[in-house]
């Protein structure tokens, strides 16, 4: 229609105060400006909107009829644009944050309390997601970013390393790999490995070793969750593999942790952020301070206990 808000908004100015000078100080413009724009919304609608007189402005009947209209349709739009800051608002004081379910549970906690006791005007919400389904809520935009160890679904998104863990051999102290403080990557021949699914990639890289020279390994045992794989040490069963850190804390330190000769295993630890966009203010004062007091050794000990 070619119809401006502000000329609408000008009108409205003029028929509530009856003036055109009220009208001007109202919106804070000149008064040849609401002149001008009342005169164009009457060119375009093709009507007179206002009866000028010496004393007053008044409303014809199609200025009345307009009025009416157009102040239900403003006042409508003008809650709708409160709507839309409110919820900008909030989405600038709120951080989504996504992790794999042993973080979730027993590392993170801690940290969003603290957070949330200094910072009580942020809202923080922990996301408990597989892998995968982490990595699909970064996509979808449904999470700010994800705490995790990195594999190789993380590579291309961007991430920021907050530590790297050794991995290690960890054996029941009955084991007959029990009595060597390292080996070589050929001793796991005869020796199956248990594992959780997240270990996958590290077992990849001894049995890539192993190849190298004609062998291989043993098809792997896969447990749900830490708890178990540490149940089953602790009940005398198999062979894992767990980060330094993780092995000598909790019932984990009760057994035998043994290096891999000549093979160089890491676990790296950190953030992974969305491919597109930039985080918010929020979200990247939240993760400074994950990387203040989300410490490994904390971690190490929440998850193994």
């Amino acid at each position: 229609m070619g119809i401006k808000l502000s000329e609408l908004e000008t009108f409205l100015a003029v028929a509530e105060t009856g003036s055109f000078s009220l009208a001007a100080q109202r919106l804070h413009v000149t008064q040849p400006s609401i002149t001008s724009r009342v005169q164009r919304l009457e060119a375009i609608l093709g009507c007179k909107l206002l009866e000028r007189t010496t004393r007053k402005v008044g409303l014809t009947d199609a200025g009345q009829r307009l009025a009416d209209e157009a102040s239900i349709a403003l006042r409508g739009l003008l809650r709708l644009i409160d709507d839309f800051r409110q919820q900008a608002n909030e989405a600038r004081l709120r951080v989504r944050v996504a992790a794999t379910p042993t973080l979730a549970a027993r590392s993170l906690p801690s940290v969003i309390r603290a957070y949330s006791e200094r910072y009580p005007q942020v809202q923080v919400e922990l996301l408990d997601l597989q892998y995968t389904d982490a990595l699909d809520a970064l996509d979808a935009g449904s999470a700010d970013f994800l705490v995790a160890a990195f594999d190789e679904r993380a590579e291309p998104y961007p991430r920021k390393l907050l530590w790297s863990g050794e991995m290690v051999l960890v054996a029941p102290s009955n084991h007959p790999l029990a009595r060597h403080a390292s080996v070589a990557p050929e001793v796991l021949v005869d020796y199956p490995l248990t594992l959780i699914e997240q270990y996958q990639p590290t077992r990849a890289r001894i049995d890539e070793r192993l190849q190298e020279l004609g062998l291989s390994m043993p098809p792997a045992k896969i447990v749900s969750n830490l708890n178990t794989l540490v149940g089953l040490l602790d009940a005398g069963m198999g062979v894992t593999l767990l980060p330094r850190l993780i092995a000598l804390s909790g019932s984990a330190a009760e057994h035998r942790i043994i290096s891999l000769k000549g093979l160089e295993l890491h676990r790296d630890f950190g953030l992974v952020f969305p491919r597109k966009g930039e985080p918010s203010q929020a979200t990247q004062a939240f993760c400074e301070f994950l990387e203040r007091n989300l410490k490994p050794e904390t971690v190490a000990r929440q998850i193994s206990s």
